[in-house]
């Protein structure tokens, strides 16, 4: 709690103590007038293994239960749990405490909670730790807590602090932990944008639950920090506990490890492949690594050389267990992996996987795990999604076995003179995907020394996103405008008054023009005053306010009736665009899968965008197929449902993919439905059947980032005049080659052949020393001097034109980079690259290879 805040009267009236841990300092509450310390490792041992506090053992199906029918029976609404992907968030990636489903249209106010009481088992991801999986017995990277809140806004009160201290004392109780046990340890919590006082919830030395009493929020002048960030007191009060679930069932079976709680059967099958059994010692190992500071790896190095071996198989045994059941909700909740965002948690979890298979000798593959966890917590994953989650195993394996071959290449080409700095160990796990702790292994194995500090390098943090746009502001306080193109989209004339002006910004009490918003442009058109004709040249919501740029705002008064008309062509072609964004969507999510999700987009009058997330290239088949869905879709002829409901209901009704476009802020949303095709959140304009679409072509394709493939179509009259603008481009190409084209082509790729025989009979080529290697360096023509680097294969070679330079190295003892930095440094060239290939622009006239030579030879 903090320090200004009165003591609960829940303590006071049940005669608890208020102490100080004479080990952390920290404030707790006790009925134990004995007791000196908090009750937390490593203040206080773990006293629970092999002497379980509850009156039976649970499993984790078992806990889940009994936590959720306890707090329905005082009154919570039961809630499905929300996926791990954040999808209803843009500042977070993945979910990692119960809270986040609510965070932060609930918790603002803005939207009212789907129960209230409610009571969730969510499960979280946590990547701060993960380096820890396994090595200690006791740290996951999945887990599920149970979360029962209450959200206390203005003038509906629900229940408050004491309240929430009493259920957590009844629910442990009711599992058979003696009050007297049970120790509350006071802590300030801070996540997800909001902060509390809060009370941790400790038995027998484990943390089962935290109770956060969430009621402010970050604000950069509020009067309370923490962590170097401050916060305001906010109207609402929160009432967030977050119980352990899967420490739950650990405290009630009381086994050496949370493992052998969490997955008993899975563990018993590897330690039976692999050939080992429960080491007599685990229970000591486990005593060492709650005392956080590295005691286990002393214990560790004690053992002998067979009980260390047996030791190492057994953790990488519970990192299986853990990351394939992180890796079962990730990919059943439709992630994609890739070099960035959750994608790369995703993949760094599968690389792990593999690593801790491959160090037990397992060839039977990781999807045999998943499938495991798949059956085990089917009720909760969508298995729509089975082939693509098989699939990207599949291909993540692949991808991770050949980086690996390179593995050592890539680990000595980093290094210099037998060490490697952190930043390359670092850009080795970023950007080639390596894992630190292979990187670590492979460096002793090589005789490459790293760092000290390289041991304490965490690969990942909680996943938030950062620079996230915030409310725009500009204007003065204006009402909101009416918005007449929600009302009829199709009223393109109106007449409106004038209700502020602010340079050549007119702001109307009601008006038909669309302002930007959701990747769709605004409308463009003009207003009439006075007879005077001004153009409107762009449209901007801010704070519900419509604003409308002009070109020219002279001669306008505040009070002022205008006739506003909006560019129909415009209109009709985005109209027509964004439902055909909507429509495309369906149609590959149809073709390639459930996982696929929107990752960006952009309507335009003429040729719009689409990007999707996808974890693979999309064959020719698959494009045709899916172009042709969106055209029978097209032909179909359904109606557009267009309204403003409920977001909870819009929720329950069609699940999180209503937010494919984009988070919608506040309780009401504006859905569009295909029934049966798609159901989005969108405030865009829409036709009001899928036949006034009339077309949709694909015009190309293009992988823009890792797990992300761009799609630049059109549609309607847009769509026709690309076709026509295609055919025109086809039959000049036609008038041009002659009345045989293909003809006209072999011989055309002919002459090109004999082009490039006489340039290359032209290229000069050279040797020049490098340390102990002689390299090529060759002068030829810009025309083919890409194919002449191509050709180099596993040699070394510098190439040279007119314009540009090319070095390429396929040996790990010449670093291209470094062959270009040289030449660089003589003030011949100026570029970049990596030790495999770098290329550059020439910037002395008539370069010749004697003076590259001699910036080589000179260095």
């Amino acid at each position: 709690m903090q320090a200004q805040e009165e003591p609960l009267k829940f303590f006071l009236e049940n005669n608890y103590l208020r102490k100080k841990c004479t080990k952390c300092g920290m404030s707790f509450w006790t009925l134990d007038a004995d007791r000196t310390t908090c009750g937390e490792v490593p203040c206080d041992p773990y006293s629970f293994i092999h002497n379980s506090p509850t009156s039976k053992g649970y499993s984790l199906e078992e806990m889940r239960e009994e936590f959720l029918s306890f707090f329905e029976k005082y009154g919570h609404k039961r809630i499905k749990r929300y996926p791990i992907v954040a999808r209803w968030r843009e500042d977070v990636y993945l979910v990692n405490a119960s809270i986040y489903d609510f965070q932060p249209h609930v918790t603002s106010g803005k939207v009212p909670p789907p129960g209230n009481p409610l009571v969730i088992s969510q499960p979280c991801i946590r990547t701060v730790d993960l380096d820890n999986v396994g090595k200690t017995g006791r740290h996951l990277s999945v887990f599920e807590m149970g979360g029962a809140k209450s959200f206390n806004f203005p003038g509906k009160e629900i229940y408050w602090k004491d309240k929430a201290v009493e259920y957590s004392r009844l629910f442990l109780e009711h599992l058979g932990v003696d009050r007297n046990e049970i120790i509350y340890k006071e802590k300030p919590w801070f996540g997800g944008g909001n902060a509390g006082s809060a009370v941790e919830v400790m038995v027998r030395g484990l943390e089962v639950a935290t109770l956060v009493f969430m009621d402010m929020i970050e604000d950069p002048s509020g009067e309370y920090e923490f962590d170097g960030l401050r916060y305001r007191k906010m109207e609402n009060r929160i009432v967030d506990t977050g119980y352990g679930i899967d420490r739950l069932v650990w405290l009630s079976q009381g086994t050496d490890t949370i493992f052998e709680s969490l997955y008993p059967d899975l563990v018993k099958k590897l330690m039976e492949e692999v050939g080992i059994s429960t080491p007599k010692f685990l229970g000591k190992f486990i005593a060492e690594s709650s005392k956080e500071d590295g005691s286990e790896q002393k214990f560790l190095r004690a053992l002998s050389e067979e009980d260390r071996e047996t030791m190492e198989k057994l953790l990488q045994i519970y990192v299986l267990a853990d990351h394939s059941r992180s890796l079962t909700f990730l990919l059943f909740d439709g992630l994609v992996p890739s070099n960035s965002k959750a994608g790369y948690v995703l993949r760094m979890l599968i690389r792990r996987s593999l690593l801790s298979l491959q160090k037990l000798k397992l060839n039977g593959g990781l999807w045999p795990l998943i499938e495991i966890q798949e059956k085990r917590f089917g009720s909760l994953i969508d298995k729509r999604l089975e082939r693509s989650a098989r699939e990207i195993v599949h291909l993540e394996t692949e991808r991770f076995n050949e980086l690996l071959s390179k593995g050592d290449s890539l680990i000595i080409k980093h290094a210099r003179n037998g060490t490697m700095s952190e930043d390359d160990a670092v850009m080795l796990f970023q950007s080639n995907g390596l894992p630190i702790e292979y990187i670590r292994e492979r460096a002793q194995v090589l005789n490459i020394k790293l760092p000290e500090s390289i041991s304490k390098f965490k690969g990942f943090a909680n996943q938030r996103i950062e620079g996230v746009e915030k409310e725009k502001v500009g204007i003065g306080s204006y009402p909101a405008t009416r918005k007449l193109y929600y009302e009829d989209e199709r009223n393109f004339e109106f007449k409106s008054k004038v209700v502020g002006i602010e340079g050549n910004k007119i702001i109307l009490e009601e008006t038909s023009f669309y302002p930007e918003g959701g990747g769709q442009p605004s409308d463009t058109g003009y207003l009439t005053v006075n007879g005077t004709k001004h153009n409107v040249i762009d449209v901007q919501i801010i704070n519900n306010v419509v604003v409308h740029t002009l070109d020219d705002a002279d001669g306008i008064m505040k009070g002022d009736y205008v006739s506003g008309f909006v560019d129909v062509e415009r209109r009709d072609r985005l109209m027509k665009n964004h439902s055909a964004t909507h429509i495309l969507l369906s149609s590959i999510r149809d073709v390639l899968g459930l996982h696929v999700w929107q990752s960006g987009a952009q309507k335009d009058p003429i040729v719009s965008r689409l990007d999707i997330t996808h974890y693979k290239d999309i064959s020719r088949e698959e494009l045709k197929a899916i172009e042709m869905r969106a055209n029978q879709i097209i032909r179909m002829n359904l109606p557009l449902h267009k309204e403003f409901v409920d977001r909870d209901k819009a929720e329950e009704n069609f699940g999180f993919t209503l937010y494919q476009g984009g988070i919608p802020a506040g309780n009401s949303l504006r859905l569009v439905e295909i029934p049966g095709i798609d159901a989005e959140g969108c405030g865009g304009t829409h036709v009001d059947w899928t036949g006034e679409v009339g077309l949709i072509k694909i015009l190309r394709i293009e992988k823009i980032q890792d797990g992300v493939i761009r799609f630049h179509f059109t549609s309607g009259k847009s769509a026709v005049e690309q076709d026509q603008m295609i055919d025109d481009e086809l039959m000049a190409i036609k008038e041009e080659m002659g009345s045989d084209p293909i003809q006209s082509y072999n011989s055309m790729r002919k002459e090109i052949s004999e082009v490039r025989r006489a340039l290359a009979s032209g290229t000069k080529d050279h040797k020049v020393r490098f340390g102990k290697r002689m390299i090529r360096l060759i002068e030829t023509d810009e025309v083919i001097a890409n194919d002449v680097s191509r050709s180099l294969g596993d040699g070394v070679g510098i190439v040279i034109s007119k314009e540009r330079i090319r070095v390429a190295s396929g040996r790990n003892d010449a670093s291209a980079l470094e062959i270009l930095r040289l030449i660089e440094s003589a003030g011949l060239v100026k570029g970049g690259g990596n030790p495999q290939f770098a290329q550059g622009k020439v910037l002395r006239e008539n370069l010749d290879w004697k003076s590259v030579k001699e910036a080589i030879i000179h260095h």
